[in-house]
């Protein structure tokens, strides 16, 4: 299971303020992304004033250009596809005019214009070849979104804003209109188009004969409603019902919608709904909440003149990407990744809103999701508001689009959501008052009375002296878990055996863990004013109970633990914590390559105080190693932490010495049982760091002269253990049976040892207990002895 990160966003393209958006209040650049995941990455962008350009995110140059002139305006996001014909790529490519020299003044909002022309190495044709492929055609209705998906071919689909969807053919002749079935007018609040062979919120036999599903989102007086249409390739279309929404507020700032069909909707308030569509077995769609909903806070979308600030894209299950502007001095644009299932906030990063993005107080700025994808990432569109003064901007006005790389996981789990509840407090508003929050480490819920004395007692130890009484705040924290170890014992007899009891701990309450840990461990951030306030004991004791998560502690567990400078603790939290950042651990690896560097300089006096302050590079790097990670976020966190090549080198000395001892041991199958950091790393998990570390920083070796050849003899070291790796691979199907039968026996007699085990355990107590009650009736105990005196 991958975990959820944002990485940083990177600029695809920028573009000069034109006088055309201000003129018709348009957005100044309008930016949409392909429909398919196996789609060339292009990103189709229309700015208003100048032309549709076709931009190659793999090499972020243009694949293609139609200049329309300074008084050319666009009426919503262009598309485009790729397709294939006769081994020749062509590139087909569709916009909406609202004004220009192609509009005609019944067709202002209405015309098509589409090009067509092949790419060659990723470059499109010539001028005067567009110019012949070029077509223009008027729609029936305004046009408010286009589609050129690649699932049809042979079609496009016109959304109108009254919920009209239209079909046109190559040629752009539209075959049929849908219109919304109730016949009150209708305004489009958001639409979205789905390959119908994606959409499980409908059953697979009412969409075979369609390609793709259209579901409108539509208000009508004081009902919202959802419409859902059926597109197919031939031009047809058909209505296949419309449900209501069941959220009764109309100050709607986005809407999103995937293709399971989980949506979310946010308010101006702050509200965002949580709603799940599904059909019936009759084939009527319904929508339900699904989760309950959440109150955000502390972002510039509440204020009715920034409601363009924040943009939703839905991406897999019930993920969700948020984009919005933070509240505060520092105007950060702030990307938030929810799990709106459990309410929970996954990743977030946060960026400088740019200076030429003017955002006056009366107007604010547009921010838009655009599309968001796992495969193509998303695209982020900031751009200047029409309708401010112009006067008032301090530089000049550019729209910006960026691209953010994502990792998602597929499917939405309470595993990823564990640990995360107060990931997102931040940005949520809570339903307590501010009484409540008052009570500090006591106002956790489900606590018992014990726990929560035991809390009192040690925040009483540690604040009532100047230097923290860890002492007293230790014997508060050994007793309660003696009291709790006794009373569990006292069950004993009762269908397990006393041995049994004694070797269980008790089960701590995870709202005492965290107060406990909060108490004992203070934030990296504030152990300079309190650094005596610590407890190695309670700490490692937590750590060895596995009650502990990274997330417990502000600013992270290991970054506390390497501001008190405890590496065996350390050592132990990451054999033992689950969570750890990748971002930490390579923090960590940093300063200790640091103190490695520093020790091998030759300096008596840097050598005494390294080897008391750090451990060995070869220890902490195991630990590295056999700790999972995620490949995206190891790279970003190597190439954040661990950038120089001087440090990077060192490490790479140690990785190629565990591959010479694999090499000469013949160990090229991992050893599972192998897993611990005093010994020889595994050597998959060997290989799989070494790779990741050569992707995050292989230009910068490239760039040190020294590391040409250490990558030499890594790579000598490397090819026969991958050539030997890659013959023995063809094993894997003949004795896949014989290890499949191997582990299966083993798990069967472990499971038959531990029975064994528990009935002779049992079968002991009872004997001891029968012998103890015999003895006891004849008044001779076990070491009684009587003299007899003639």
């Amino acid at each position: 299971m991958s975990a959820a990160t944002i990485a940083e966003p990177f600029l695809l393209s920028s573009y000069p303020e034109s006088s055309a958006h201000r003129k018709h209040s348009a957005e100044p650049v309008y930016a949409s992304l392909p429909s398919s995941s196996d789609a060339d990455p292009f990103v189709t962008v229309a700015v208003q004033g100048d032309g549709v350009h076709v931009l190659d995110t793999s090499t972020l140059h243009s694949a293609t250009s139609h200049t329309l002139g300074p008084s050319t305006s666009f009426a919503c996001p262009p598309a485009s596809r790729t397709t294939l014909r006769n081994g020749i790529r062509i590139c087909t490519t569709y916009a909406v005019l609202e004004s220009g020299p192609h509009v005609q003044s019944n067709g202002k909002g209405k015309t098509v214009v589409m090009w067509e022309e092949s790419l060659s190495g990723g470059a499109a044709s010539t001028e005067s070849q567009n110019e012949k492929n070029k077509k223009v055609s008027v729609a029936p209705h305004s046009v408010t979104q286009i589609y050129a998906p690649e699932y049809l071919q042979d079609a496009e689909v016109l959304v109108g804003p009254a919920g009209e969807v239209s079909v046109a053919d190559r040629d752009l002749h539209v075959q049929h209109t849908s219109t919304p079935q109730n016949h009150q007018a209708s305004t489009l609040l958001k639409h979205f188009l789905f390959q119908s062979s994606a959409c499980t919120f409908i059953p697979s036999h009412s969409t075979s004969s369609h390609s793709a599903v259209s579901v409108s989102f539509l208000r009508s007086g004081d009902v919202s409603r959802v419409s859902v249409v059926g597109v197919s390739e031939d031009g047809n279309s058909q209505s296949l019902g419309e449900c209501v929404v069941p959220v009764d507020e109309s100050d709607i700032v986005d809407i999103s919608c995937s293709n399971t069909g989980f949506i979310s909707i946010l308010l101006q308030s702050g509200t965002w709904h949580a709603l799940s569509l599904s059909t019936s077995p009759s084939l009527a769609f319904s929508i339900a909440p699904a989760a309950e909903p959440l109150r955000l806070q502390a972002l510039t979308f509440t204020s009715p003149a920034r409601i363009g600030e924040a943009s939703l894209s839905a991406l897999t299950s019930s993920h969700v990407l948020l984009a919005a502007i933070a509240t505060g001095s520092h105007t950060d644009l702030v990307l938030l990744l929810w799990d709106l299932r459990y309410g929970v906030l996954l990743a977030q990063q946060a960026i400088p809103t740019p200076s030429t993005l003017p955002r006056p107080k009366k107007t604010g700025a547009f921010v838009r999701l655009t599309g968001a994808t796992v495969q193509m990432n998303g695209l982020l569109v900031l751009a200047p508001a029409p309708d401010r003064d112009i006067q008032a901007d301090s530089t000049p006005a550019r729209s910006t689009i960026l691209v953010v790389p994502l990792t998602v996981p597929a499917t939405s789990t309470i595993a990823a959501a564990i640990g995360r509840a107060n990931a997102g407090a931040r940005w949520l508003l809570t339903k307590t008052t501010a009484g409540t929050q008052g009570q500090g480490q006591n106002s956790a819920p489900e606590i018992s009375l014990a726990a929560r004395k035991a809390l009192k007692e040690m925040k009483a130890s540690i604040n009532g002296s100047a230097g923290g009484n860890v002492a007293g705040a230790e014997t508060a924290f050994f007793e309660y878990i003696q009291q709790q170890q006794q009373q569990q014992n006292k069950g004993k007899g009762k269908g397990k055996s006393a041995a049994t009891q004694e070797d269980q701990p008790a089960p701590l309450e995870y709202a005492f863990a965290q107060g406990a840990l909060q108490l004992v461990l203070p934030p990296a951030s504030t152990q300079t004013a309190n650094a005596a306030a610590y407890s190695a004991k309670v700490v490692r004791h937590l750590l060895e109970r596995r009650a502990v998560s990274s997330s417990m502690v502000e600013g992270g567990l290991l970054p506390a633990l390497a501001a008190q400078n405890d590496w065996d603790t350390i050592a132990l939290a990451m054999r033992t914590v689950s969570d750890l950042p990748e971002a930490d651990i390579i923090s960590l690896l940093s300063k200790v390559v640091t103190l490695h560097r520093r020790a091998s300089s030759g300096d008596d006096s840097a050598m005494q105080v390294d080897s008391a302050s750090g451990p060995s590079l070869d220890a902490f790097l195991a630990q590295c190693v056999v700790y999972p990670f995620t490949p995206a976020a190891e790279r970003v966190a190597l190439r954040k932490h661990l950038s120089d090549a001087m440090d990077i080198v060192p490490v790479l000395e140690v990785l190629d010495g565990w591959l010479v001892r694999h090499s000469a041991e013949g160990a090229l199958v991992a050893d599972v049982s192998s897993t611990t950091s005093s010994s020889l790393p595994p050597l998959d998990k060997v290989l799989a760091f070494l790779q990741t570390l050569l992707d995050a920083s292989f230009l910068a070796l490239l760039s040190h002269t020294p590391a040409h050849a250490l990558l030499r003899t890594l790579a000598a070291h490397v090819e026969p253990v991958l050539a030997s790796t890659s013959a023995l691979e063809n094993l894997c199907g003949p004795l896949e049976p014989f290890a499949r039968a191997a582990a299966k026996a083993q798990q069967q007699q472990q499971a038959k040892d531990a029975q064994q085990a528990n009935a002779s355990s049992g079968r002991d107590w009872r004997r001891k207990r029968k012998m103890a009650h015999e003895q006891a009736a004849i008044a001779v105990g076990l070491y009684q002895v009587e003299e007899l005196v003639l």
